[in-house]
């Protein structure tokens, strides 16, 4: 049985304030080198397993009369060949906030509970390498506060990637090291405000895992990503003072925000994961990450010339923990808490990075290409 998180990438419970960063969700990028997402095929039988039993590997067969004595030897079991298209799955998501269930919990009441589609593609060359691609849609149920129209269903970014699990173990200490790169494509209508042309986020991680009555596996990630756009702020469709097109002076100016893209990130953190149960697993994971935005050419006048932190930084922080259930080898359920939210409120106070207003419950069903398909074969 193994773990999963889906991360990565845009999750639904994060829409809140990833949107107003227009970058891919932080799920996409935390991927432990736990067996979640195309692990090893779970294994052959040990060669050293005898026909005879487990006693001597020559064993004498009954004397057949003509003084023959027919020994039998080792026959290996073949190594079962796992599939390729392991770690491909449809995720189905119910999300709700934390608020959602307490109309005392704010002075004014804003519910929020959504639907997330998650379509995941992967494909393994080998035991190492493997491509991927990842897509999200969101349906919020609740009155959206970011959508233009009600009912909207919303696309994430699509995200492709390569990735190289366990390439090394450091010996003696048994660590593995894996890398991956993840190319995030605007397929978002933020992204698309935001003039995103491309996100480019090369990534590492190490991991342990030890034999406790299961496996536990202790894993640490950091990832830089970059970000390409045409302009440097986010724009309007449409300009605020439409008889700028007939003035001839150019509409640039009505068109700018004056919103800051994101040009660049640093993301890192630790993944727990523990599986005591081939039906039962635990997992956990803590980020944090820190947005640099462009810089502003012209004098700002919100800067008052005083020591004060710099002003082109924005940090933010993903907590998560999740109980996973597998019923079926083809069905895997997901029930978690999440916390993903910036580091600093609208009055300047941190906010708790693991217990906020963006704290949500989720209910995942996640159905496993690999199963399914071994399912309607054995059938």
């Amino acid at each position: 049985m193994t773990t999963s998180r889906t991360c990565g990438a845009c999750r639904i419970g994060r829409l809140a304030w990833l949107a107003a960063l227009a970058v891919p969700a932080l799920a996409a990028a935390q991927e432990t080198g736990a067996a979640a997402e195309g692990g090893l095929a779970a294994g052959a039988a040990s060669a050293g397993e005898f026909v005879d039993g487990p006693g001597d590997p020559w064993a004498a067969a009954p004397d057949s009369g003509g003084g023959e004595i027919d020994l039998t030897g080792v026959v290996p079991q073949e190594e079962e060949e796992p599939a390729p298209w392991r770690g491909s799955q449809f995720s189905y998501r119910n999300v709700a906030t934390l608020d959602s269930f307490d109309k005392t919990a704010r002075m004014t009441w804003n519910p929020y509970y959504a639907m997330e589609f998650g379509f995941t593609f992967r494909w393994w060359f080998d035991r190492i390498w493997s491509v991927g691609a990842a897509f999200d849609l969101t349906r919020e149920i609740t009155e959206a506060d970011d959508n233009t129209y009600a009912n909207e269903t919303v696309f994430h970014d699509l995200r492709l990637s390569t990735r190289a699990r366990r390439f090394y173990t450091i010996p003696v200490a048994g660590i593995d090291l894996s890398a991956d790169l993840i190319l995030t494509l605007p397929t978002s209508k933020v992204s698309w405000a935001r003039t995103l042309a491309m996100g480019i986020g090369p990534g590492v991680s190490i991991a342990r895992t030890f034999d406790l009555h299961g496996d536990l596996t202790i894993a640490y990630h950091v990832r830089g990503t970059g970000y390409l756009h045409e302009t440097t702020t986010a724009q309007l469709e449409t300009p605020l003072i439409p008889t700028c097109i007939s003035d001839g002076g150019g509409c640039e100016e009505f068109l700018n925000t004056g919103v800051r893209n994101v040009r660049g990130r640093i993301q890192h953190g630790i993944d727990l994961s523990y599986a005591p149960l081939e039906w039962l697993g635990a997992s956990a994971w803590f980020e944090h990450v820190v947005d640099w935005l462009y810089p502003i050419e012209e004098e700002d006048p919100q800067i008052s010339y005083q020591p004060v932190e710099p002003t082109d930084q924005r940090h933010s922080s993903a907590f998560g923990v999740e109980l996973t259930f597998t019923p079926l080898p083809a069905l895997e359920i997901g029930l978690g808490y999440e916390t993903v939210s910036p580091q600093l409120a609208p009055d300047s106070t941190y906010y708790n990075p693991f217990f906020n207003i963006y704290s949500t419950l989720y209910l995942d069903l996640r159905l496993d290409a690999e199963g399914v398909i071994d399912l309607f074969l054995d059938s």
